[in-house]
């Protein structure tokens, strides 16, 4: 199916227009945070294998790394509205429909998003009480946290973003 029968594709509308350069930069974010991830499993493997020395902390690094690239492409997948989707029905579903379903649908991820971004807020503030560090570079947690809540956050505003597009007609699925 083409990108245009599930919502996707260009921005249009003012909040859809004013979301889509945050929300690729932090994808340009996420492409980075991967390369380095995939440098560091590539040195961390020469120097295992070829060394004998495996790099020093290269599974916490990597760990690190995953969530960045989660919630940094969070955001753009959300105003994009690029999640997998199960479209059985959208062929024998009115307009009118399609329109409530994509507003609502918006509404509840805006809301999920925003839940998820509250409880990582709490997790970082009570590790940053507790000094929570990593287990082999003691980097203190609750910086990882806080911007994993911040961009959770974003990724909400970006989903209210959508959810405004398909009230206002900004963004319709196409007609299968």
């Amino acid at each position: 199916m083409s990108e245009a029968a599930h919502g996707a594709g260009p921005a249009s509308g003012p909040a859809m227009r004013l979301a889509e350069a945050p929300a690729k930069a932090l994808s340009l974010v996420a492409c980075l945070m991967l390369f380095t991830m995939m440098t560091i499993t590539f040195l961390d493997v020469i120097g295992r294998y070829f060394f004998s020395s495996p790099l020093p902390s290269a599974y916490e690094l990597v760990s690190l790394c995953m969530p960045a690239i989660i919630f940094c492409a969070l955001p753009l997948a959300n105003l994009r509205e690029e999640h997998v989707t199960v479209d059985l029905l959208d062929g024998v579903t009115p307009g009118l429909v399609k329109r409530a379903q994509g507003v609502i649908v918006n509404l509840v991820v805006s809301g999920a998003t925003g839940f998820v971004a509250w409880r990582l807020w709490v997790r970082s503030s009570d590790q940053a009480r507790f000094s929570e560090v990593t287990e082999e570079l003691f980097l203190p947690l609750w910086p990882f946290s806080l911007v994993m809540a911040v961009l959770c956050a974003v990724a909400a505003l970006a989903s209210l973003a959508a959810a405004l597009a398909w009230a206002s007609g900004a963004r319709r699925r196409a007609e299968t």
